[in-house]
Formats: C-alpha cells, sequence, structure tokens
C-alpha cells in the first residue's frame, strides 16, 4: 500500500464511493484486485479499489472523496494496452478508475468528420457507429484490436497506418477533471465556439492539452478528435529484402520516398525474419528449452521453408483510383534499383488470392495465414479494427493462433514488455540499432523480432516485443532485465522510448533530466498538491 494511504482510509473513502456510486460500481475485494492488477509484466501492481464511475460527474465525485481521505487515484480507459501495463497503477496503493462505462459518442460536425469521444469507447465502437450513421469516414485504428481504447491510445501518442499516423495529432480538444474536481476544458469550447475548438487544436494562447498526454495532470473525460475521409482506393505493398546491405539502401532512400509520396504511403513498416515468422509460424517449443532463442540454423530453415527473407518492408497507400497507377510507378521509380520489385495487395486481389488457395492442397495453412494477415493490414489501412498484433503475446506458446473471441494477454498469463524506441532514418543507426537489439535480447534469451515503422520522413519508431512465459522460473527477472539492458545501451547509440509502461517509468526518473523533471514537478504541485492522480506516471515522486 501506498505509505501515505492508511487501511482506515481506504475504508471510509469506499464506504463514500458507493454512497454516491452505488455498491455495485465500487470493488475491493482482494481476489477481485489481485486479478485486476494482471498486466502482462509477470508483476502484478495490487490496487486498493477499483471504481468505475458511469459519467463524467461521477469522476468529480470519486476526486472529490479521494482528495477528502487521501487515497490516491488511477485511471484508466479500457485497461487493455498490454506490454504497457494493462489496467496497472505505477505505485501500489492506489484506487484504480476504470473509464469502460463512460463510451458515449458525439458527432460534433458531420460534413468535416468531428466527433466526441469518452474515454471507453473502443474501436470497435466508433467503427461500428461510423457505420450506422453511414459516415464516410475513418477510424484512427492500431493493431491492438477493436476492445482498445481510442482516447487512451491517442493520450499515450500512439500511432498506426491510415492517413493520420500520429493518433494525438488527431485530438483537438478535451475536457478533464482536476485534483480539486473542477474541469477543464479547451479554450475555444469553453468560449462557445465548439465547431472552431473541435477543428483547431491549438485553441488560443499555451497549448495546455499537452500536458494530459503521457502526464498525469487530471483525468480526462472527453475528447474531440477529426476523423480522415475514407479514400477511394487503399492498397498494400510488399518489398522483400535479402540481407543488410539492402536493408540500408532502403533506409536511405526512405526519406526521398515518403517526402516525395506524401499522405499517399501513410507508413512504412520493416520487419526483421523472426518477426514475420511470428506472424506466419508457431513457435517450435518441441526445438527451443527454456531461457533460449530460435537458434540461426533452425531460424534459416523456416524463413527457407515459409519464403521469408531477411527483412521485409510492407507499405501502404491511400489515393484516388484514377492515381493508384501512377502511385506505383513513382514508388517503384524511387526505390533503390537492386530491391526487388514491389508486390501490391488490393481488396479485388486478396480475393482471387483465397480462391486460388481453395484449390491447393491440404497442407497449405500458411499461404491461407499470409493472405488473412494481408487483408487484416488492408483493414487497419481502411481504418476498420482488426488485432494482427494481438495474437504476437501468445506466440511462445506454440499454440495455432487463438480463435478466441476476446483475447486479454493480461488475463490469459501472458508476458509481454514493449520496448519502442525511437530510431534516426539513417543506415548508420539502424545498423547499430539492430545489432544492439539482437545481442542484448540473445544474451536473455528472447527472440529479437523487430518492426521498424515510420513515421514521419526522419524518424522510425521500432518496437521490440519482450516476450516470456511467466510460469518458467527466471522467465520474468530475465524479460525485465532484458528491458533494462535495451533501455542502457539505445541510449548510450542514441535511441530512446517515445513512451513508456508502467513497469519502466522509474527509468526516466533516473535520466539526465533534471530541469524538465523540476518544471514538470512545478506543475505538478500546482495542479495537484496532494499528488491524487496517477502518481508517479511521467513525474516522479516527491
Amino acid at each position: 500500500m501506498n505509505k501515505n494511504t492508511s487501511s482506515d482510509s481506504v475504508m471510509q473513502a469506499a464506504a463514500a464511493w458507493r454512497t454516491v456510486l452505488g455498491e455495485s460500481a465500487v470493488e475491493i475485494e482482494p481476489s477481485a484486485l489481485a486479478d485486476h492488477g494482471r498486466n502482462a509484466y509477470g508483476s502484478p501492481i495490487r490496487s486498493v479499489a477499483i471504481l468505475r464511475p458511469q459519467s463524467e460527474s461521477d469522476v468529480q465525485r470519486i476526486v472529490d472523496i479521494a482528495g477528502k481521505y487521501g487515497v490516491p487515484l488511477y485511471p484508466i480507459s479500457t485497461g487493455r494496452n498490454w506490454g504497457y501495463g494493462a489496467a496497472s497503477p505505477v505505485t501500489e496503493g492506489c484506487a484504480v478508475v476504470d473509464l469502460s462505462q463512460l463510451h458515449k459518442i458525439r458527432v460534433v460536425d458531420a460534413e468535416l468528420g468531428i466527433v466526441s469521444l469518452q474515454p471507453g469507447v473502443t474501436q470497435g465502437m466508433l467503427a461500428e457507429f461510423v457505420a450506422q450513421q453511414q459516415l464516410d469516414w475513418m477510424v484512427p485504428v492500431h493493431g491492438g484490436g477493436p476492445t482498445c481504447s481510442i482516447l487512451g491510445n491517442a493520450l499515450e501518442r500512439g500511432y498506426g497506418l491510415t492517413p493520420t499516423t500520429d493518433h494525438f495529432a488527431a485530438l483537438t480538444s478535451l475536457r478533464a477533471v482536476l485534483a480539486d474536481g473542477s474541469m477543464y476544458e479547451s479554450p475555444f469550447h469553453a468560449m462557445g465556439a465548439e465547431t472552431l475548438g473541435s477543428a483547431h487544436r491549438w485553441g488560443i494562447g499555451p497549448y495546455v492539452e499537452g500536458l494530459f498526454s503521457q502526464g498525469n495532470f487530471g483525468i480526462v473525460t472527453e475528447a474531440t478528435f477529426t476523423l480522415q475521409r475514407r479514400p477511394e482506393h487503399v492498397e498494400a505493398f510488399f518489398i522483400r529484402i535479402r540481407d543488410e546491405a539492402q536493408l540500408g539502401e532502403l533506409v536511405d532512400q526512405l526519406p526521398t520516398v515518403l517526402s516525395a509520396l506524401g499522405a499517399t504511403v501513410a507508413g512504412v513498416n520493416l520487419m526483421n525474419d523472426r518477426r514475420v515468422l511470428s506472424m506466419s509460424r508457431r513457435y517450435p517449443v518441441d526445438q527451443v528449452g527454456p531461457g533460449e532463442i530460435i537458434s540461426d540454423a533452425l531460424c534459416a530453415k523456416m524463413t527457407k521453408n515459409a519464403g521469408i527473407t531477411a527483412w521485409t518492408a510492407a507499405g501502404v497507400i491511400h489515393c484516388p483510383y484514377r492515381m493508384r497507377k501512377s502511385v506505383r510507378r513513382e514508388l517503384k521509380r524511387l526505390l533503390p534499383r537492386s530491391l526487388s520489385r514491389p508486390i501490391h495487395m488490393n481488396r479485388w486481389r486478396v480475393h482471387w488470392a483465397k480462391a486460388a488457395t481453395r484449390l491447393m492442397p491440404i497442407g497449405q495453412q500458411s499461404i491461407m495465414q499470409q493472405i488473412d494477415s494481408i487483408e487484416a493490414l488492408l483493414d487497419l489501412a481502411d481504418g476498420i479494427p482488426q488485432r494482427v498484433a494481438l495474437p504476437l503475446a501468445y506466440w511462445l506458446r506454440g499454440d495455432a493462433i487463438t480463435t478466441k473471441e476476446d483475447l486479454n494477454p493480461a488475463q490469459d498469463n501472458c508476458g509481454l514488455i514493449w520496448y519502442s524506441p525511437l530510431v534516426p532514418m539513417k543506415s548508420a543507426d539502424v545498423h547499430q540499432y539492430v545489432a544492439m537489439v539482437e545481442r542484448v535480447c540473445a544474451e536473455h534469451g528472447i527472440e529479437p523480432l523487430i518492426t521498424l515503422t515510420s513515421l514521419s520522413e526522419r524518424l522510425f519508431d521500432s518496437t521490440v516485443p519482450i516476450l516470456f512465459r511467466p510460469e518458467q522460473p527466471g522467465a520474468t527477472e530475465r524479460a525485465q532485465a532484458c528491458y533494462e539492458a535495451l533501455w542502457k545501451q539505445g541510449e548510450q547509440i542514441g535511441c530512446l522510448p517515445y513512451r513508456l509502461g508502467t513497469l519502466t517509468m522509474s527509468r526516466l526518473f533516473n535520466a539526465n533530466l533534471a530541469n524538465h523533471a523540476s518544471l514538470l514537478q512545478q506543475l505538478k504541485r500546482t495542479f495537484d498538491p496532494k499528488n491524487l492522480i496517477s502518481p508517479g506516471r511521467y513525474i516522479s515522486i516527491q
């Protein structure tokens, strides 16, 4: 329990919360708290209560009572950011405020594509709403699946493959409950100009909204988002990269490609062979012992059988239908000549590929899996929620990719910690980074599954899933040590994470950020002098 939170205070606060929220909205049963605290880290953090408000005014009441009894709060949207903490607080002794029951969707302006969302609105909910309302707008999706919160992902600066790659950039205004129970509202909204405030994210004066992104200055209860109009044509392209030399050539040419093609190419993913294997083959559990990884020889055999090259590039094109051929030609012209010709896949080609597989002999399921993966990528590019990244958390089990309706790695005892550093889009930096990840992961018995995603024409974000099996002796310790080593050695070569999980927040406090940390702590003391909201989240507890 938090050193400043007594059990008496928790019980008094719980009684008060039950009075205003109702019995069913307040959970303090130890077994329920333990179950809720699972986080896929292998190190659950126990909360003292789970609170489930139904409205913004409920959130204000929760905050008022928390302040009265000194019980810190930890708000979550849906608690499904697996690998970054799930529903788990940063520190012990917090009452988790589960905002999943706040799930209203409101159209601010249908013509301009502006919607207002509460924290519990998931990708699936918004997709269903857009379809029912017959709106020609895309949902800002990512690979976590239809049950993940849109607002929660945006506040953590998540990204995807739709034209608005940066999801926080689509957030234009917000409402938040502050630590004293009062409300913050973006300035133009407060002045009665809702459409203006929803279309112009900067408002007027200092940009306060940024404090609520990767911060702990309040509980965001509503935000407006600008959605992208659905394009006439969406297709994916794939490039086979045979070795590190070709990878370097592509990396050095990508800034030119992305700059020249602009919004027609939303982003490019570069995936190493092991990462592609994790999407298309079962893990060979009978050939890999605990604390070991797939040997180079076995990896070479598996990739050869699957037709997987050293690296694979996957990108997405959004454009008017009449531009599709010219975009393909320009892409081919801009790419290094040493690379193989891009393979383009659209809905029509996927349809015929599926038809062709039905004529193949039994035992060609892997080809069908690859086609399904391409179709899922096209869905994501089209703003249709898909859980393409979620089965990855289950890979080490060696099971077939599960068809379970509601995958939840935290509750299903998977082990997953995301390491997600930024990497300059330069071949020398990429080669150095890849070598570092491969070395560190191998030293800790972690499969080096590497993806590099273009965030701009200057920068990649790399996502490395640290997969482990918590039930195996020493696996959790190895995984957490692997993250620590990746951070330390990544920092030495100039590659630092763009976001952190609850397990790894303390790494930020140990960094050489004295002036930055001091300013944030001053702001925190002003906004939240009792340190009630999300203590330890991105800002050191003082």
